[in-house]
């Protein structure tokens, strides 16, 4: 009886250690997929993370962009609805601003002598063609093509000619506190036409 258990015992026992050398084989194995899938699931968890940032400076830069053309944008508009106040608060404190060679001591110099020369008479402004370069977090410049034209109330004393000009803003701006304003102007006009001065239209009070 004992003669025919030994070989039933030793059948078992490679059977365990069979089966105990294959689950150790499998771990290994399981470890080594591990190390060969790690820095490829880490590599792809960077590139995720990189285009994440990449795509959100992209998107901040259109932001950007675009406050820059609103911020023009009401530039002009300020100067033909007669909001002095609004308009020099467009720019930067210490802006240098230069127009047809003129240089203007501040902001609030430029668009009073605006509001004391041109008074209420009618204007119109507009800018077009806007080149706009993020230069850093909270820098930019722009180029604008640009045309205005102004006349003044016929027989009006002391009135300059009217005007239909045609040239080019070259600009910079410095995004302060969030908000993006105009740091630098220089405005220079290629053309400009004389403008007859004109008859405003007599407006009807008479009752109905």
């Amino acid at each position: 009886m004992h003669t025919q258990e030994a070989p039933k015992s030793s059948a078992w026992r490679s059977r365990l250690v069979g089966t105990a050398t294959a689950a150790a084989l499998l771990i290994a194995g399981g470890a080594g997929a591990v190390a060969l899938t790690s820095p490829t699931a880490s590599a792809n968890e960077h590139s995720a993370s990189t285009s994440s940032k990449s795509l959100a400076t992209k998107v901040q830069r259109l932001e950007d962009i675009e406050e820059i053309r609103q911020l023009k944008a009401r530039y002009f508009r300020f100067v033909d609805e007669k909001k002095h106040d609004q308009l020099a608060a467009l720019f930067t404190p210490g802006a240098k601003l230069v127009t047809d060679g003129i240089t203007w001591k501040s902001p609030k110099e430029f668009a009073y002598t605006i509001r004391d020369l041109t008074g209420a008479a009618p204007s119109a402004h507009s800018g077009a063609m806007p080149e706009i370069k993020i230069t850093g977090p909270n820098t930019a410049t722009g180029i604008w093509s640009m045309e205005d034209i102004l006349t003044f109330p016929a027989g009006t004393k002391g009135a300059p000619e009217g005007h239909d000009g045609y040239g080019q803003y070259h600009e910079a701006y410095r995004k302060v506190h969030g908000k993006w304003l105009i740091d630098s102007v220089l405005l220079t006009r290629f053309w400009m036409e004389p403008l007859p001065a004109w008859t405003p239209p007599v407006k009807n009070t008479a009752s109905k």
